[in-house]
């Protein structure tokens, strides 16, 4: 039998979809109800064109496989839990597991050529145990929620033989070459869960099929399936680009600068020129808006402080337009694969006005950064006489900026 895909497909049975609730209260009785735990991570990962296979792979900071299995020993009634690897593999996970002291967590088993054979031989491991029920997984779906194992416990001690997460379909579906109702089209995920005399005795039996989950031995036997709703976030990490995954961030900047006392220094704010109002003393021209919004760009993308970028003892900043500093943050957003999503600058000062400049300044800083205007704030406060830039000595900018980043 061929592969069939990603995720096998099941018509919804009339009756059959528990609701969602989540029965954190759930204990199994131990004595009788114990559960163990198949990690399916036995693939080599060709699809996934790394170095590594995926399993072994780090995402948000932590290794993929390790992920899965700290998510399945927080449940107290899993009695263990064993991994099926590539033989080869056997010291990385080993290096990986170092400070794991929890005894549920049992030596791994070696996979076979297909995931079909690898999940036999994890069962095959822990059938001297006797479990009652089986939860099998794919390691590579690090990102599991709680309500989804608890409601596949729940369905099984209703008396369910099989239990299987699915979700609807968003595109259109077509199946050769016709388009087909998508309405009775599910799409399988792991985990899934079985008695485990069943699913046993089920691998053993077509051990030399090639199927892409579980399930699908209860189908061949003409034994039901009860489905459980999915997620749509317990996606399958396949292909390289599956890891990427997009965050926002934030970053504050703030700048000050004092008025100067030269006549022909002129005002810069925002990278518009202010007409009839005295400068800002400073090395470049002291723009202290940019110079505000390039400290929050820095600070969004972890890329320290405007001064480690543009040194003030560096001559070829002397008289420098601030707007060079905006697109040399945009070059530095596209390296780090980042985009601006949102700034709201905020001006200090009694003189000049900032709201009849206000248009001119987002046309301004939106060209530098290369986004869109609506998506560039700017105001202008006073102190009401108080302080600093209450007394006009000189003006203060803070800057807040959030960006979208893809991160692997």
């Amino acid at each position: 039998m061929a592969d069939i895909g990603r995720a096998s497909s099941y018509v919804v049975r009339e009756g059959c979809m528990l609701s969602t609730n989540k029965y954190r209260n759930l204990k199994l009785d131990k004595g009788n109800s114990d559960v163990f735990v198949v990690i399916a991570a036995g693939g080599a990962g060709h699809r996934f064109s790394r170095e590594l296979p995926k399993q072994f792979c780090v995402v948000d900071g932590e290794v993929l496989i390790r992920r899965t299995v700290r998510f399945f020993l927080s449940f107290d009634f899993v009695s263990g839990i064993v991994c099926v690897i590539p033989q080869e593999f056997k010291e990385k996970y080993n290096d990986i597991f170092l400070d794991v002291t929890d005894c549920r967590l049992l030596p791994p088993v070696f996979g076979g050529k297909h995931r079909q054979r690898s999940v036999y031989n994890g069962l095959r491991s822990i059938a001297a145990y006797t479990p009652r029920y089986v939860i099998i997984h794919d390691a590579v779906r690090c990102f599991c929620r709680e309500s989804i194992v608890l409601d596949i416990m729940k369905s099984l001690e209703f008396g369910a033989k099989a239990v299987i997460p699915i979700i609807q379909p968003v595109d259109s579906v077509r199946l050769n070459g016709k388009n087909v109702d998508k309405s009775v089209v599910k799409l399988a995920q792991t985990p899934q869960g079985f008695h485990f005399e069943t699913i046993y005795a089920l691998h053993d039996k077509y051990k030399n099929l090639i199927l892409s989950d579980d399930a699908s031995l209860c189908d061949l036997d003409g034994i039901d399936v009860d489905i459980i709703e999915g997620d749509v976030l317990n996606r399958k990490i396949t292909f390289a680009s599956d890891i990427n995954r997009e965050i926002f961030k934030t970053g504050f900047g703030f700048d000050v600068h004092k008025f100067s006392d030269d006549v022909n220094r002129k005002l810069y704010l925002m990278g518009r020129e202010i007409q009839d109002c005295r400068g800002l003393i400073g090395v470049s021209d002291a723009d202290v808006g940019i110079h505000s919004l390039v400290d929050a760009i820095l600070g969004a993308i972890a890329e320290n402080s405007i001064g480690e970028h543009f040194p003030t003892n560096d001559p070829k900043y002397k008289n420098a337009d601030s707007k060079i500093f905006l697109r040399y943050c945009s070059n530095l957003l596209i390296g780090k694969r980042a985009t601006v999503v949102n700034t709201d600058t905020t001006i200090v000062c009694e003189s000049p006005s900032i709201r009849q400049y206000s248009s001119d300044m987002k046309k301004i800083v939106a060209d530098c950064l290369g986004i869109d205007e609506s998506s560039v704030n700017i105001k202008g406060k006073t102190t009401e006489g108080l302080g600093f830039e209450g007394r006009g000595d000189g003006i203060s900018a803070y800057s807040i900026v959030t960006v979208k980043q893809i991160v692997t």
